[in-house]
């Protein structure tokens, strides 16, 4: 069995220098770019590998292992065009990548080789698509030859033939190809189920699992162009208890706000936060979507609103330096975050004496017959684990916790209800699993060819209960909690 070392840092590493491997993680169909940025990227990527994997990197890597003689190419190219569109989603929020896009891609994974080996790039790309690959076959039990040849199934969006990586699997004895009549089909070994245990431990202690969720969350997002007809639709009394939510924070005229999570706006403008604040106040809006901040400045260049800045940025990690602010907020962001190290972030930028505020879905036991048969795969899913579906909503004692564990005073909460209707089969399924991420963790691990195949039947399975149910039985009252707390005046 080929042993990975111990990449947890390396990975680390890469994402800090502004790179990713995975393509199909920020929301990429199979059609990434044009040909010209193709070819460029092709161009590049071949000079990079022979310049760079020399015999001292290959021998760093694969000991005495034959190497297949396109593996490295392939490697820089996966990396410098999976840079690119998330290099495209940052800037623009669009899939579009340009000339310019694709050279800067290049340039910081040539900048990655220069400082941290060409070797340390090989290993990374490799256990990541080790995994790809393995965890296809453990999913399908075989894939026919040609389609895994060509990655139809798990990885459609390659525009090269991974022969070679089936005969380097095969001889590392991590798969085998069984005949049946005149086709052939792809299994896994059990050798390759045990490096498929080992690939899944390895990135789980790196991180990757999270940050791969994380990153395809915020790329569908930011391409989520009608989030607030959606919003409207499904979520009917949510404007009003959004503003409900504004005046039990105490927002008032003049203060300077912190507004975390803000979407395209819709707390921002159409709940009134903007307004509330008032043109003798200042609000800085922030999200990691960069999709949705150009809706949302798009709203303010039309309200002609200019005490508003948004900024991209997360919570974890906020875009302000000096601010100090009366307040921090936010709208269905606190159970997206890493909690502690966000607080931490709002904690240095309110001033002593102000107050952070966080309105967020709760964690509730889904028996309504309708949502249980239109979500049954979901829950096949995590019964296959003897567990319920995960999600990221939280228990009604966790935000409490975390405010005061964060050193902040005078906690005080409510809980609401919000009313969900499930009016569209594909508008419920384009907001919650396209959109807003629900369900997230279970999709995410799946193959590509499955987890689309998964969605069609969400959207298949909610035409039917469409037709079944009433409008009125295709409603659910979601729980949901308010809770504000304030920033000890003596540090």
């Amino acid at each position: 069995m080929y042993i990975y070392p111990d990449l947890t840092e390396s990975f680390q590493t890469l994402w800090r220098s502004g790179l990713v491997i995975s393509p199909w993680l920020e929301g990429v169909g199979v059609e990434r770019f044009e040909l010209d940025i193709h070819e460029l990227l092709g161009e590049r990527s071949r000079e990079c590998a022979l310049i760079h994997w020399t015999e001292v990197e290959r021998g760093r890597v694969l000991g005495d292992l034959p190497a297949p003689e396109r593996m490295a190419q392939i490697a820089v190219y996966e990396t410098a065009a999976s840079t690119a569109v998330y290099l495209a989603h940052q800037q623009t929020g669009e899939l579009d990548v340009t000339e310019s896009i694709a050279h800067e891609a290049m340039r910081r994974v040539e900048q990655f080789v220069d400082d941290h080996g060409f070797a340390t790039l090989m290993q990374l790309y490799m256990l990541e698509t080790c995994w790809e690959n393995l965890n296809a076959l453990r999913h399908f039990g075989e894939i026919p030859e040609r389609d895994y040849v060509l990655g139809l199934w798990h990885r459609p969006w390659v525009a090269y033939s991974l022969g070679e990586e089936v005969l380097f699997a095969s001889v590392l004895g991590n798969i085998e190809l069984q005949k049946r009549g005149e086709h052939r089909f792809v299994r896994l070994t059990d050798e390759g189920c045990r490096v498929l245990r080992a690939a899944t431990d390895a990135l789980q202690r790196a991180g990757y699992f999270r940050h791969r969720l994380e990153t395809l969350r915020v790329s569908q997002f930011s391409q989520f162009h009608n989030y607030d007809q959606m919003d409207q639709e499904i979520w009917p009394y949510a404007m009003e208890q959004r503003q409900t939510f504004l005046t039990w924070a105490a927002v008032q005229p003049g203060q300077r706000v912190l507004e975390l999570g803000c979407a395209d706006g819709v707390v921002t403008f159409a709940a009134g936060l903007a307004e509330r604040v008032g043109p003798t106040g200042f609000v800085v809006a922030v999200d990691p979507s960069t999709g949705m901040l150009a809706r949302a400045r798009r709203k303010q260049y039309q309200a002609h609103v200019s005490w508003v800045e948004f900024r991209r940025g997360k919570a974890e990690q906020l875009p302000v330096q000096e601010e100090r602010f009366d307040m921090a907020l936010g709208v269905g962001y606190f159970h997206l975050t890493d909690r502690p190290q966000a607080l931490r972030e709002m904690k240095r930028v309110v001033r002593p004496g102000g107050v952070i505020a966080s309105w967020h879905p709760l964690k509730m036991t889904f028996t309504a017959p309708f949502f249980r048969e239109w979500f049954e795969p979901i829950f096949t899913l995590a019964a296959m684990r003897e567990e319920q579906p995960k999600d990221y909503l939280l228990h009604p004692d966790d935000a409490p916790k975390d405010f005061e564990n964060a050193g902040l005073e005078h906690v005080e909460t409510f809980v609401s209800s919000s009313v969900l209707a499930f009016q569209h089969a594909e508008h419920v399924v384009q907001h919650f699993i396209r959109g807003v991420g629900w369900f997230g963790e279970e999709l995410a691990p799946l193959p590509w060819k499955a987890r689309e195949a998964l969605i069609e039947e969400l959207m298949e399975r909610g035409r039917f209960v469409c037709q079944r149910y009433s409008a009125q039985e295709r409603r659910i009252e979601w729980p949901s909690q308010a809770i504000r707390a304030r920033v000890p005046k003596n540090g």
